[in-house]
């Protein structure tokens, strides 16, 4: 049985995979190169042209390396599917299905999982949280295989964004493409966080509600998110209970 970590603040039913210590020695403080990033995808002699990577990432290639996963995830500002103002209607689908809590999912509530979250993924491929659904959608239904490829595929996209700054100064932040993924990665290292506040026009700061040693709290860069609309700040967010933009009702 994989293990998952509850949290994420989808109303406490997300489960999210930690990143394996294999994986967590890959992990170094780089970021992200904007200009070596787009050369590479766009040459279509190298093995980093974003429509390769593209392909083997959605066939569920499990041999992606941390390099491709940086390319992938920090390559897809670039792409025209980017949207992260927009949301997928199949997003708040994909949420409705767990109105009921996770022990009342039925086998075709798994399923219906499964179907829009793939159908999310078509969009927004790169969500932690998304692909985390696939891969505990799949485990309940006995398909080890695509529950393995999503699992990895949560896995190495924490660690591309951890890879991508020390997250712990202003100077050297977790770089995103959405601000759900900010929460994500916290869930996934089992912290419980305060209000974030924007710091800058580039950095948003999370404190943490007991602080580990030194660390009161990460940073996290989501200048890629406003790179159309560089004229705008980020509005104030809700104090509610929010999925990618989406107002959540509390449970009791």
């Amino acid at each position: 049985m994989r293990r998952y970590i509850v949290g994420l603040g989808l109303m406490g039913l997300l489960f999210m995979g930690s990143v394996s210590a294999q994986e967590q020695d890959t992990i170094y403080p780089q970021t992200p190169d904007n200009e070596a990033i787009l050369k590479d995808i766009l040459d279509i002699d190298s093995p980093l042209y974003y429509p390769v990577l593209m392909t083997r990432y959605r066939a569920g290639d499990t041999t992606l390396t941390l390099n491709d996963y940086r390319h992938l995830y920090y390559g897809y500002a670039w792409q025209p599917e980017y949207k992260p103002f927009e949301t997928p209607s199949s997003a708040v689908k994909l949420l409705s299905e767990f109105d009921h809590g996770l022990d009342s999912l039925t086998r075709e509530d798994c399923e219906q999982i499964i179907k829009y979250a793939t159908e999310v993924m078509k969009t927004e491929p790169f969500h932690p949280s998304t692909v985390n659904f696939l891969a505990f959608a799949y485990g309940a239904l006995g398909d080890t295989v695509n529950e393995r490829i999503n699992y990895h595929r949560v896995q190495m996209l924490l660690a591309t964004i951890r890879s991508s700054g020390t997250g712990i100064q202003e100077k050297s932040p977790w770089h995103i493409l959405y601000y759900s993924d900010a929460v994500d990665v916290l869930a996934s290292m089992n912290l419980m966080y305060g209000k974030n506040t924007v710091v800058s026009r580039t950095t948003e700061y999370y404190p943490l509600y007991q602080r580990i040693g030194d660390i009161r709290g990460y940073y996290f860069n989501f200048e890629r998110i406003y790179w159309n609309r560089p004229d705008k700040l980020p509005e104030k967010k809700s104090r509610g209970w929010e999925f990618n933009g989406i107002p959540l009702r509390k449970r009791n």
